[in-house]
Order: C-alpha cells, then structure tokens, then sequence
C-alpha cells in the first residue's frame, strides 16, 4: 500500500449510503467532484471539502420515480455532468429522479457559499439513469454544452447533443444525432469526449450494424465519432440534425494471421504531444474483451493526425439494402462538398451531401493504433478500467519520456513508461485496500488523484523512497526517481533537494548502471526483486509495495509468441503419445494373432474368431431352407465367415418399398458361389462380430 496517501470520503452518511463519486474537474488548488446528491469543492493540498453543495430531489419527485418502478437507491440525484463557467459559475446537470435537471450555482464571496442562480431542465445533456453512461463537454467560448447521452426514460433514444445555454429559456431547438437509426447510434456506451482543434470528439462502444457473429448476433466495436464545433445544421427540414457526424472503428488488436481483438473501450485519456511528432497528439486509451471466463485488458495509442486523416480522406462503408454485404462506397459516387467536412454556414449545403452524411456516417477503414498493444493484462489479473498521462516527464540526461497511469478494479494504479517502441510496467500501487474499482484517474505535476465510488484519494506520482539501494533505484527505470550519492537514498525531483548533475545516478533506458555498488549475495536485493520487508517486494519491472497478487502485464508481442510456442509443444505431444499408441496397437494385434492359432475361440475383448481356421469350422450347421441364411447341408465344412457374409450381403431395398427388404439374389445360386469360395462381383464385403 502506499504511504501519504491524502483521502477523501465524503461527510454525513450512514454505512448503507454510497458516494457515488465519478466525475472531476480540475480547476488550480481545487478539485469539483461529483456525488450522489452532492457537489464537493476540494482542496487538493489537503483533500478537504472547503464547499458542499446538497442538491437531492424532494420527496414527491422521489415518490413518483418510485411509482414507475425504480427502487428509492436509483431515485437519487447522480451528478452526471460538471463544469466551470466564467465569474465563479459552476454548471451541474444530474439523473435528478429520473427526470434530469442542470443548474447553475454562483460563488457568492460576502457568505463564502455557492448559490443556486438558475435551474433548467437537463434532459439529452443528463441522462436519466444512473447506470447510463454518458459524457459531455462545456464550451466556454460559446457558452454550449455539447453531450453524448440518452433522452428518454428507458434508455431508447442515444442522441449526441449541442445546446446553447444563453438561450435555454427561450426554447429553442439544439443540433442533435437523427432519431431511431442504428447506423448512427445503436445502444452507445459513451466513454469519454474532449475539443480538439476546429471538432468535438466522441469516445464509445456501441453495436456494430456492419458486423454480426456466428450466433447471428451484432459484436461490440470501439468508435471514435466527431461533430464540427462551428456546425449550424443542414437546411430544412434537417435544421436540428448534424450535418457534419462521421464515426470509424478503433482497432486494437494483437497482430495475426487472425488478429486477437480488443472491441470494448473503457477510458481514453486527453490527447498528449506525440514524442516521435511534436505536431501530432497522441490518445491513450483502455480496451477489453467481451465479458467471459478469459477476460483480457489492453492499453492503445491513437494518433490524433490518422483519425483526422481517416474522417477526411477515407472512403465510406456503405449497405445497397438490408441483405446485402457492406462495401467500400466508390470515390466517384461521393458527393462534393465532402460529406462530414466543416462549412462556413452548414444551413446552406447541398442536399445531395447532407442527406448523404445522414445514410452513411459510417467510415470504411478503421483507424489503427500505433505498433499495437503497449501492454496486456491476462484473464488471472484485474481488468483494466481508467487510464490517465504525464507526457514529457525529463530524466536526468535531459530526455523526454511519457508516463502512464492506469487504475485496475481491484483498487491498485499501474505505472508505465514508454521507452522507444517498448513500454515498461516499473510500479503497481494498491490504493484502495478494500479492493473497490478505480472510476477515474487525473494527474498534475505533483500528484495523482485516484478515484473510487466511495473515496477520492491523491497519491505521489512516484515511489522513489521505497528503493533502499543504487541499485534498486536505477533498476526502477522511472525518470521520476535518480539515486543521490550524497544523501544515499533515492529521491525524485520534487523532494526539495533538487537534481544536481554529476551527484544523481539515473538509467531510464537499461535499468542499470556501473556507477551503483555491487550487493553481495546477503544483500538486499534478489532474483525477484527488492526485498522491503515483511513479504513486501518491489519487482525491477513491476514495483509494487505489497505482496503482488495479479501477474504482470504481458506485451502484445510476447502474448502472439507464448501462444505460438504453445501450439508448436502440443503439436510435438501430440505426434509423440499418438505414435506411442499406435506401437502398443501393434504390438497388441500380433500378440492377438499369435493367440488364435492356439486354439482360443475369443480374442481379448471377448469376440468370437471369425477365421476359417478357428473351432467354429467344425461345427455342424443347419439351415433353415426358407431363409437366406438357410441352404442344404454341404459336403464341405462350412466357418462363421462363409455364414456371416451372405446374410449380411444379399439383402437389398426395392425401389419403390418403404423399408421392406428382399432376398437380392437367388439362394441357390449364392450358395453355390460360396461353396465354390467365390462371390459374385457386386458384392461388397463387411465385418461382423458375433
């Protein structure tokens, strides 16, 4: 577990009460986090609510939800939507009973209180669950509130969202995703959403209409889906539609001749410089396979400039009729302007390109992560649930490295770190001891603020003071931490004392350096890692503060070649036990062979002989003369397999008989031919036993 740790776990409520906390917003010193029936104003030095803001629904709104068939629990007012307006203003939307309402509350500074200035109704911008998830972005600038929720009490209707607050009284009519088409929005998980450059992008899960499994049933895919900021919708009767909504696929996958898929998104983090592109941005983002016994986690990276690129210069999937296979659209039969591109006055496009974009939002190719999987966690560890990055983290030699943070639903943050194509795991903290999921995750410079449904905790963004040696320091790989000579312990940048070049032992890159002392073998340090105390290690790749209880994260490349090696060895067992087995069959049947020149009547399974040369040769047989096995007593001897053939051989179906059978040949003539040992040619032969 980890020391320091600021927490935060809301005030006045009883043991069965839950907080509910999911949302933040970051706002300098202090921190907006919303609850059930509360907003909390925290400072984040010392993880205490300067303000509380009560908002629960009356009793009569309580009672009628109740009265629908919602339990009192759901009747709540979940916080769905949070944030920061000009002068002082905080916007705050919740489920509110299942009927949503906003408000606006303002910072009054003679009583030190926030009061409510204005309340409106919330529907499409809260949805009406709480089990709903939803995402929305405030606009400043414009004073808008652009959303990705639902806007009905069962949950039938998704919808993506712009509505002006200026005019909110007024009734007039936001821009909003065509109702009731499963080309657009079909049954959506809305993740996350941020503004970048002239567009609002979209983050979910949803069912996808292009593709449907064995089982006829459509899989799950993750999309990216973005709306232009400036779009006034399409001329009548399209005025409240979008006229600029397009969405592709996200690909993270494990390369194979058929790829390993991971098609559910859970979180994606801001977009952060890219490293190898200071003009492209990078989003990092949380995957997992559908729930089952072998449920996998995945962490991918998308570049901002191949999602732009693929809305732009793509071409479109495209269905002629409900049966019929989805295709690439021809270039030729796209209409121009673009479908989907940013106009000046989009109330003035072309029909022929707004009902286009309307049919076919839809882009053909899917827009790929970069070089795959960072890292995957197996079915025996946590899932992955939230994902948070410090881009540009400098090391002692001056480089630039990108920190991720990921939070697992079993209470703990993952530290990695991307060193040039590879990314290293070099820390695992358990926050929450109780083992409760982490629902969000945000970083500053100084800290990490963790989130569960029940505490709001900030942790250091390093665990450098666990390292009790060079050694271990170096082998962290962390740029937050560097081992300092003249205080002989490790140390981050932020402890006060500062880096001094030529005084700090630091190697990001190898985990090693020749500066650091040699451990003898009663050192401190072993095979599995640095010992801290009691069962307590932390790994050279994986440092973690307590006994470890889920295995590391595996690579995308080492989880393609464990499955290889995995096939090759049981292909090698399996030649190897079949070949074994075939031998013993061998030895067995010549063993039998030999056995029933003996005079054995039975082989060792208990099956009577069927050879001529066996006891059942001498016995007398009698036929009856009216049947096919039936025939006159011959001078010659006659075995079991001269009987058994012809009663197995010689009856045949008529054409038009309904499963009466019918002697196929002449008696006499059959009999004939089996005392001469001969059988007619069209005769075929079986096995029988007796």
């Amino acid at each position: 577990t980890v020391s320091g740790v600021l927490r935060f776990d809301g005030e006045n409520r009883t043991e069965d009460e839950h907080n509910h906390f999911k949302l933040l917003e970051h706002d300098g010193d202090s921190l907006l986090v919303g609850a059930r029936n509360a907003v909390y104003n925290l400072s984040i030095a010392s993880m205490k609510a300067g303000h509380e803001m009560k908002w629960a629904p009356p009793y009569k709104v309580v009672e009628t939800c109740t009265m629908k068939g919602k339990t009192t629990d759901e009747c709540q007012n979940y916080v769905r939507v949070l944030a920061k307006q000009a002068e002082g203003q905080v916007l705050i939307c919740g489920t509110y009973a299942y009927s949503p309402k906003c408000r606006i509350y303002r910072y009054d500074s003679s009583t030190s209180e926030f009061k409510v200035y204005e309340q409106f109704d919330g529907e499409a911008i809260s949805p009406y669950s709480p089990h709903d998830n939803s995402t929305a972005i405030y606009l400043r600038k414009t004073d808008e509130i652009i959303s990705g929720t639902v806007s009905d009490f069962v949950g039938n209707d998704p919808l993506i969202y712009r509505r002006r607050l200026t005019k909110v009284k007024s009734g007039e009519e936001g821009i909003r995703t065509q109702r009731d088409d499963v080309r657009v929005l079909d049954n959506p998980n809305f993740v996350a959403s941020f503004e970048y450059k002239e567009h609002i992008y979209f983050w979910l899960r949803e069912k996808a209409a292009e593709a449907v499994d064995n089982n006829e049933e459509r899989q799950v895919y993750a999309r990216v889906a973005r709306v232009c900021k400036d779009d006034k919708g399409g001329p009548r009767p399209s005025h409240d539609k979008w006229t600029s909504f397009l969405k592709a696929r996200l690909n993270c996958s494990i390369g194979a001749a058929t790829p390993f898929y991971f098609n559910e998104l859970k979180a994606v983090s801001d977009p952060v410089v890219s490293p190898s592109s200071p003009s492209d941005h990078l989003v990092f983002a949380v995957f997992s396979t559908p729930d089952s016994s072998v449920r996998m986690s995945a962490v991918c990276a998308f570049s901002m400039q191949t999602i732009r690129e693929t809305f732009d210069k793509g071409t479109f999937k495209y269905q002629r009729s409900g049966s019929s296979q989805w295709t690439s659209l021809p270039r030729s039969e796209i209409p121009s302007p673009r479908p989907g591109s940013c106009s000046a006055d989009s109330s003035k496009l072309p029909e022929s390109t707004v009902s286009f974009v309307m049919r076919n939002p839809l882009m053909h190719q899917a827009v790929s992560s970069v070089r795959g999987p960072l890292f995957v966690e197996g079915s025996s560890s946590a899932e992955l649930t939230q994902i948070a990055v410090l881009p540009s983290v400098q090391s002692v030699d001056g480089g630039r490295h990108t920190v991720i943070y990921v939070g697992t639903s079993d209470g703990r943050v993952l530290k990695a770190i991307q060193i040039g194509n590879e990314t290293v795991v070099i820390q695992s903290a358990l926050v929450f001891p109780s083992g409760a999921p982490v629902v969000n995750l945000l970083t500053t410079e100084s800290l990490i603020i963790v989130v569960s449904p029940d505490e709001v905790a900030s942790i250091p963004p390093e665990g450098c003071s666990y390292a009790p040696s060079c050694a271990a320091c170096v082998r962290l790989q962390d740029p937050h931490c560097a081992w300092d000579e003249r205080l002989s312990r490790c140390v981050s940048r932020s402890d006060g004392s500062g880096w001094r070049l030529g005084d700090v032992i630091q190697n990001v890159v190898r985990g090693e350096s020749p500066q650091c002392p040699l451990v003898n073998a009663m050192g401190d340090e072993g095979d599995n890692g640095i010992v801290l105390g009691v069962g307590a290690v932390i790994s050279p790749r994986l440092g973690s503060t307590e006994l470890p209880t889920s295995s590391p994260p595996y690579t995308g490349q080492t989880v393609a070649l464990a499955c290889l090696v995995c096939v090759i060895l049981a292909s090698v067992c399996g030649f190897f036990v079949g070949f074994r087995i075939a031998s013993a069959r061998r030895m067995v049947d010549a063993h039998h062979s030999a056995s029933s020149t003996s005079g054995s009547d039975y082989d060792s399974f208990g099956r009577a002989r069927l050879t001529r040369h066996d006891s059942l040769t001498a016995a007398s047989v009698k036929m009856d003369p009216h049947t096919i096995y039936g025939g006159p007593p011959s001078k010659h001897s006659v075995d079991a397999t001269s009987l058994v053939i012809p009663a197995a051989m010689s009856m045949s179906h008529h054409g038009g008989s309904s499963g009466t059978t019918t002697p196929g040949r002449d008696r006499n003539a059959l009999m004939t031919s089996l005392n001469n040992t001969t059988l007619p040619r069209d005769y075929k032969v079986k096995k029988v036993y007796l």
